[in-house]
């Protein structure tokens, strides 16, 4: 819709969404569907994913980061569908029984972003942290960011979020960069150096030693494995 029709259409949405029972999450058949809902949440004055989680499809890199919050997504298989659909049509013009039942196709990958980033953690100042980082993560903040919100010590607030979570601060937000950047590499073809420059890392060559010292595997290496698999 456009226009006046897109602002009818996203009030009726806004509606829908403050009708129904929260918390709850949301599957859009897209991801530009996701969009629209997330838009709507935040016209409902409905946190995301607090109180509604988001999951579009498709899993656009581009749509999903730039979305606020990044819009988690499905990674469908459409090559996969594709060969599916085309042996099925060879079996029926060969006059071979159609077989039975229905024939699903598994997705190649569920791509996490901040749309269903929730946690439930019952340490309202390790959940703040959390919470924080999980939004500024690819920023290059520090340790120090983190403590900036929250009124701790650094000890007590190590202690504390490595009872709750098993692990410090520190490596909560490497963790986070890390996965991004398994994404990144499985899913686009940017270069190591935007990779690099949108996570925080702000050098290609840390990036590398800090991948490699965690995965074992280069960048490059486990690109190239992620695309043999699919």
């Amino acid at each position: 819709p456009s226009g006046g029709r897109w602002e009818a259409s996203q009030e009726r949405l806004k509606r829908w969404i403050l009708g129904l029972p929260r918390p709850l999450g949301l599957v859009a058949a897209n991801d530009l569907h996701g969009l629209r809902a997330l838009d709507a949440c935040r016209r409902a004055g409905v946190a995301v994913p607090e109180q509604v989680a988001v999951v579009g499809a498709d899993d656009d890199a581009e749509v999903c980061e730039l979305s606020d919050p990044p819009l988690s997504s499905v990674a469908f298989n459409p090559e996969r569908v594709g060969f599916e659909a085309a042996a099925l049509l060879d079996r029926l013009m060969a006059r071979k029984a159609r077989p039975r039942g229905t024939f699903l196709v598994p997705p190649l990958a569920v791509s996490p972003r901040q749309s269903t980033d929730i946690l439930a953690i019952d340490d309202a100042d390790v959940a703040k942290a959390v919470h924080y980082i999980r939004r500024h993560a690819f920023e290059g903040i520090t340790v120090e960011d983190v403590l900036d919100e929250v009124p701790l010590s650094r000890r007590a607030l190590e202690h504390r979020f490595r009872r709750r979570l098993g692990r410090t601060p520190k490596e909560e937000i490497q963790r986070l960069r890390l996965d991004e950047a398994k994404n990144l590499l499985a899913s686009t073809d940017l270069p190591l150096a935007r990779i690099s420059d949108r996570l925080g890392f702000h050098q290609p060559a840390y990036l590398s030693a800090v991948f490699k010292r965690e995965t074992g595997s280069t960048p490059a290496a486990y690109r190239r494995n992620s695309a043999s698999k699919r």
